[in-house]
């Protein structure tokens, strides 16, 4: 029994030992771990010609612009994002250029809200930022005329097309009604009329 109790005590500090080792060797790991992730941040700049509209994404961190980070660019609509062109990566200057399209729709003062991100990055996670700007594709409004007739309209203003076939389809099919009564009332008419008739001659 001694043995075994021995025996026990042992393995429990083996155990121990074997945990406080790790806790040491991995407690330097995970601060080195900690101190690799950091933090950057976005701005945004953009320049136009007749032809393109172009968004310059900096990237900057606390060591200076950042390198190699892969920018994506969105659009904000009304109930998701909409991304912009391709995936860039940021060069030398922590700079990455993204085409606009030309024709991007806007809000009614034609403002677009443009959306920078940073996504996943092994060194730096995640980052975002976003800022307005008047490229929005002016709306058409064509203006809408209550008197025209169209399917959207009220009744009196239905297509004239639509009338004309509703209304030739009720009196067809009044009209055969009313025509099937008349041949029921004349036949009625001439059966009395031969009832009458054979009955006088017997």
């Amino acid at each position: 029994m001694a043995c075994k109790r021995t025996n026990n005590v042992f393995s429990l500090k083996m155990n121990v030992a074997t945990f406080i080792l790790l806790f040491i060797t991995l407690w330097p790991l995970s601060n080195l771990l900690a101190q690799e992730k950091k933090t950057a941040a976005i701005t945004l700049s953009f320049s136009q010609t007749d032809s393109t509209k172009t968004c310059k994404a900096t990237v900057l961190s606390d060591s200076g612009r950042v390198k190699g980070t892969e920018v994506h660019l969105y659009v904000k609509r009304s109930f998701s994002l909409l991304p912009v062109g391709k995936v860039v990566e940021t060069d030398e200057n922590g700079e990455a250029n993204i085409d606009v399209p030309m024709d991007l729709p806007g809000d009614k003062n034609g403002m677009l809200v443009i959306i920078a991100k940073i996504e996943k990055d092994e060194t730096y996670g995640d980052a975002e930022t976003q800022s307005e700007v008047k490229w929005g594709a002016a709306l058409k409004n064509e203006p809408f005329h209550w008197g025209d007739r169209s399917l959207s309209a009220s009744r009196e203003k239905a297509p004239m097309f639509l009338v004309v076939a509703s209304t030739s389809i009720i009196v067809i099919i009044w009209g055969t009604i009313f025509y099937v009564i008349f041949q029921l009332v004349r036949i009625n008419k001439s059966g009395r009329l031969f009832k009458k008739l054979h009955g006088s001659r017997s």
